[in-house]
């Protein structure tokens, strides 16, 4: 093979809906892309859920986002309560785009569909590649696996929160983890007293429950206690579940998303409160980004383009965890009689919704205004 052809190749680990998104954005770039994933196939699990209106943007000329809205639930509002009693609802037609809604979707049939369409663009996820190490010289990457070894002249670490890209490099992951645990149930219910095209956040003191419907008659809960079916909202009655697990929040970033021409998207880069859904929205726009600085030659601007976003995220989602968790006087001040008078203007709807979704960041240089 050439060193001209060895520099057009790109090495994606990971194949989440962010390395999947670099794999299809560089693809139909004409960009020669080998991707892995020491998983043994897609997710199998909902996991990430929201996704958002510049997500559905960035996926358009792929074909990806026609096939995610014939899937998807559009979330077209969020009914907010407290102590039996309707706060505020938030009315997703403010919400200053085309796409004036969230759409909700397990992350296993997103990967699914972003997978078909990489697979229509030529390429093939190699499951089952585990990744060991990474050599630079000049200017190439020599990358191991257990299974082998593959030359290209990109490397890209779309592999999660445990990086091994990341590690690999020695960059560092700072930040700060949330001592408080908390728990997710998807969940099918026989009744629910809402309608399916909203989701609901029951707020109290220092306790939260927030719903996402998926679809009709399926429903995620997220609480911050790990015993989430034993905190569900009054009216849910549940026939099945479906898949539950619990965590703790952490909030960290690298320094630096690229070490020569090894770049780190996703959670690789970031991670932070699930609080707006923004993580698999964030790491969709990291890869996108990537692809198109690629394809023009300015990939010197990768870190300078999206350390301030992934930054700007982690701070927004932290204050907005902190509130809605928070005890104090002040805090329930806030939530239950300050925000619910603000939040009736329609400009600070649009205001608010640009901020949870995401619009509140620079628009992507290569996507029309």
């Amino acid at each position: 093979m050439t060193a001209d052809a060895l520099w057009r190749r790109v090495l994606i680990a990971g194949a989440g809906p962010t390395g999947l998104t670099a794999a299809i954005e560089l693809a139909r770039r004409g960009r020669q892309v080998h991707i892995v994933d020491d998983a043994r196939g897609p997710t199998p699990e909902s996991r990430a859920l929201a996704i958002h209106a510049r997500s559905l943007d960035i996926l358009e000329t792929s074909g990806v986002t026609e096939r995610l809205l014939a899937r998807g639930n559009r979330i077209n509002g969020i009914i907010i309560r407290s102590s039996g009693k309707e706060l505020m609802r938030l009315d997703f037609s403010y919400l200053p785009h085309r796409f004036n809604f969230i759409l909700a979707l397990p992350q296993a049939e997103t990967e699914s569909v972003m997978i078909d369409v990489l697979q229509e663009l030529g390429v093939s996820v190699n499951w089952h590649t585990v990744f060991t190490d990474v050599n630079q010289a000049e200017g190439l990457q020599f990358c191991s696996f257990q299974e082998g070894a593959y030359v290209a002249g990109i490397l890209v670490g779309a592999d999660g929160a445990r990086s091994r890209v990341r590690q690999t490099l020695g960059i560092s992951f700072d930040g700060v983890s949330d001592p408080q645990e908390f728990g997710l149930v998807d969940v099918q219910l026989s009744d629910w007293p809402y309608p399916f095209d909203r989701a609901v956040a029951m707020i109290d003191v220092g306790n939260i429950v927030g719903c996402f419907p998926l679809s009709e008659g399926i429903c995620r809960f997220v609480t911050n206690h790990p015993d989430v079916l034993n905190r569900l909202p009054p009216g849910a009655k549940v026939e099945n579940v479906l898949w539950q697990s619990a965590f703790r929040i952490n909030y960290r970033q690298v320094s630096s998303y690229q070490q020569g021409n090894v770049f780190l998207a996703g959670d690789a880069a970031h991670i932070h409160s699930p609080v707006g859904g923004r993580g698999m929205n964030l790491g969709i726009e990291d890869a996108a980004t990537l692809a198109w600085l690629i394809s023009e030659g300015q990939t010197e601007r990768y870190t300078e383009m999206r350390h301030p976003v992934g930054k700007k995220v982690l701070a927004f989602t932290e204050t907005q965890t902190r509130q809605l968790t928070s005890q104090s006087l002040m805090s329930r001040a806030v939530q239950y009689y300050i925000a619910p008078i603000i939040l009736k203007l329609p400009v600070m709807q649009r205001f608010a919704l640009a901020r949870l979704t995401g619009l509140d960041t620079p628009q992507p240089p290569w996507l029309n205004p």
